[in-house]
């Protein structure tokens, strides 16, 4: 468009809500594995169903299970995410994450204790905004690992989705929804038996 051009948009709020809640998820787990665990994030994409997250070292699914345990407590607390712009006097005292030099005026989102991170996207005021943070599965990646995550409205709609699978299977084996693994595996017991 030629400058000076006058446009009218939209924006698309329950789409930017998603985002917003996904990339503060990203901050919340990044931060607390960076703090934790010393690993650097060098890379993350959030894609149409889940956020991926690259990091520079290699955690158990135990230790990631702890991490996804403190970030909803992160969220339960319902801390404020801080946005501000360091002077360049007071830039080299500040410690923050970034994946890249960034050349003129520095934005700092800071989750208190949990991530203090130069970034310019948009981001919850609050984090009892984003409800629920999921990690899915994590895998190594260059050297590394990369997790997937959900976070929001799409958390909730994943576990949704996983209980009402329980209960099919829980109705589909005549078992408690807590038994399902055990009698999958009675089940399978008993068809090599029969072999």
């Amino acid at each position: 468009l030629p400058a000076g051009t006058r446009v009218h948009g939209l924006i698309d709020a329950d789409r930017r809500r998603d985002l917003t809640c996904h990339h503060s998820g990203e901050h919340i787990v990044s931060g607390l594995i960076c703090r934790r665990f010393a690993c650097d994030n060098v890379g993350f994409h959030m894609g149409e169903d889940v956020t991926a997250i690259d990091f520079s070292g290699v955690l158990t699914m135990d230790q990631l299970y702890e991490i996804e345990r403190e970030a909803n407590a992160v969220i339960a607390r319902n801390a404020e995410a801080e946005i501000f712009y360091p002077s360049p006097e007071g830039l080299p005292f500040l410690e923050y994450r970034s994946k890249k030099e960034i050349d003129g005026q520095l934005r700092i989102v800071s989750i208190p204790g949990v991530d203090d991170c130069a970034c310019c996207a948009p981001h919850v005021k609050y984090t009892g905004e984003i409800g629920a943070i999921k990690i899915l599965d994590a895998m190594r990646h260059r050297g590394g690992m990369r997790i997937t995550i959900l976070a929001g409205m799409d958390a909730q709609a994943d576990y949704a989705l996983r209980q009402e699978q329980a209960k099919a299977i829980s109705n589909l084996l005549s078992a408690p929804r807590d038994d399902i693994a055990a009698a999958v595996e009675k089940l399978m017991q008993e068809k090599e038996a029969l072999a």
